[in-house]
């Protein structure tokens, strides 16, 4: 079986994603409650849902969207580390079929967007100075890691903030 079961009860097959199937409401769910880093954060809860956030506000407008739901794969298969990524071959093509799907659904262009990369490791950067205290990523990012303030959030906040985020893009986009 290559289904999974979101929070809303719609399964979502892992080979064959029907863009239909992908809702708002379960990546919102899911990425602020799925843990990022592999759970590593030593002062509080941080997620892949709240770490979307921060990508969309650094974004320029026109992009915001695309920064919001930039690891919205992740919402089905998880936060897999990249050094296991790596070892797993069909992992890449796996998350790539559910990006196709996740820009079907929500009218994005599927493209390897530079500037959605560059605001990714700035804020990257940010959570490994501020959660870890780790400097080795802080240079070269693009955007001060320093001007991205990481906060504690409840994962019931990130859902809330996830789902107000998205109305507010999408309507100003009108889809």
């Amino acid at each position: 079986m290559t289904t999974v079961r979101m929070v809303s009860g719609k399964e979502i097959d892992l080979l064959n994603p029907d863009p239909k199937m992908i809702d708002i409401e379960d990546i919102a769910h899911h990425l602020a409650k799925l843990d990022r880093y592999n759970g590593a954060s030593p002062k509080f809860h941080y997620s892949v849902g709240q770490h979307c956030l921060y990508v969309a506000q650094i974004l320029p407008a026109p992009l915001q969207l695309w920064g919001l739901l930039h690891d919205a794969t992740e919402a089905l298969c998880g936060d897999v580390v990249s050094p296991l990524k790596a070892l797993i071959p069909a992992y890449k093509e796996i998350e790539e079929g559910i990006s196709r799907a996740v820009c079907e659904r929500f009218g994005l262009a599927c493209l390897d967007y530079a500037p959605i990369k560059a605001a990714d490791k700035a804020v990257m950067a940010a959570e490994m100075l501020q959660l870890f205290g780790w400097k080795d990523l802080s240079a070269n990012v693009g955007v001060d890691p320093a001007k991205i303030k990481i906060k504690s959030m409840s994962w019931k906040s990130v859902k809330k903030e996830f789902l107000a985020t998205y109305a507010r893009l999408t309507e100003e986009q009108s889809f």
